[in-house]
């Protein structure tokens, strides 16, 4: 309806007499005017909002595929491996699903009720991701726990002494294989005899009983995204350059561009979601979703270098874009777990011994809006 001006009144008939208004009926006249703009404003305001709010759920997306309850998706094995449900480990006091694995192609899969599109996060793979939450079983504690740790993984061929011809970074070692070196602790020199028991330079102590092999434990994961358009891959990945969310929980953050395969189709529809490990054990995950962020953080801390003993070293992660609240941790020695050595964009560190060494870059929202990211960078030590 055309209400014409805004606080305007019709002239009443026979108004030819010009009337002096009263000061109470001009202010009537006012707040009628502020009642209508009143009116008007707000629900173009509401419009306004729900517009970025919508928005907003276009430019970030995610499909929760399992956390804790079978809602959307059935477990069920993979080849030789299996997949339950239980509560014998639970995350935040819900069931997590346990993955029985025989290696790297037989563990348990996830198999959709209904196929989810995948347009929304295969069109920008860079900035869509797989978002895992896992734990593996460990052994009690053992002196080869202490000598090992986790995440201790060798140096690029290319930065070990020998060069090429070295196993590849973070491989496994084989039966009987000698666990890696701890932090500062030099490689053994080709043909040297490594005692019963332990490394050169690690003696076996009078009174104290022999190192116990370690038992296998899955420090790599494999995920398989099964679409109808052909499958998805994403080529083993190490547990430990996740973020600890709780205590011997990770949360693996693997960016859709990491997949590759036949299945890499805008127009694709998952229909399932495999999940394996690097030896034969348990693992258990407790959350498995899509996610898709419009302005994800970004984690790198640079190239490997070479640098030398107790001389300060400093470490520059790259700025964020947009809007985003980042916080910066560092981690220099990731041989006895993820730690935070230092906080911010740049830090100073200073590497004691010579030898070989991971750094961890680790950066989170403090809003908790962005997932987080990790990113890993080698360090030789010399004299």
């Amino acid at each position: 309806m055309n209400r014409g001006p805004i606080g305007r009144r019709n002239k009443p008939a026979g108004a030819g007499i010009k009337t002096r208004a009263a000061p109470d009926t001009a202010t009537d006249g006012e707040g009628e005017s502020m009642t209508r703009i009143t009116q008007v404003l707000v629900p173009v305001a509401l419009v306004l909002i729900s517009l970025a709010m919508v928005a907003a759920c276009q430019a970030d997306g995610e499909v929760v595929v399992f956390s804790g309850e079978l809602n959307k998706a059935d477990a069920a094995a993979w080849g030789a491996g299996s997949g339950k449900v239980t509560d014998e480990q639970t995350y935040l006091e819900r069931d997590v699903l346990e993955v029985d694995t025989k290696g790297f192609y037989e563990g348990a899969r996830l198999h959709l009720k209904s196929p989810v599109p995948l347009t929304s996060y295969l069109t920008d793979p860079e900035k869509s991701f797989l978002v895992l939450i896992v734990k593996v079983h460990r052994a009690e504690t053992t002196q080869a726990d202490v000598l090992a740790g986790p995440g201790a993984d060798m140096m690029p061929p290319d930065m070990m002494p020998g060069g090429p011809g070295g196993p590849p970074p973070g491989e496994p070692g084989g039966p009987g294989a000698m666990p890696p070196e701890a932090p500062g602790a030099m490689p053994p020199e080709p043909g040297m005899d490594v005692p019963p028991g332990g490394i050169p330079g690690q003696p076996e102590q009078p009174g104290q009983p022999p190192v116990e092999a370690l038992p296998p434990m899955v420090t790599k994961l494999r995920a398989l995204m099964v679409t109808d358009k052909g499958q998805l891959d994403s080529g083993a990945i190490d547990i430990y350059q996740a973020e600890s969310a709780l205590e011997e929980w990770y949360t693996m953050v693997i960016p859709l561009s990491r997949f590759a395969g036949d299945g890499k189709d805008a127009a694709a529809r998952l229909q399932d979601i495999a999940l394996f490990g690097d030896v034969e054990e348990k693992f258990w995950v407790a959350t498995v979703k899509l996610v898709a962020e419009s302005d994800p953080l970004v984690a790198d801390a640079g190239a490997q270098r070479i640098v030398k003993a107790g001389k300060p070293v400093q470490f520059e992660a790259k700025p964020q874009t947009g809007a985003a609240r980042p916080q910066y941790t560092w981690d220099f020695d990731d041989w006895d777990g993820i730690s935070e050595d230092g906080i911010g964009q740049k830090v100073t560190w200073t590497f004691d011994e010579p030898g070989f060494y991971v750094v961890t870059l680790t950066v989170n929202d403090r809003t908790g809006r962005r997932l987080p990211q990790t990113a890993r960078v080698d360090v030789k030590v010399e004299e």
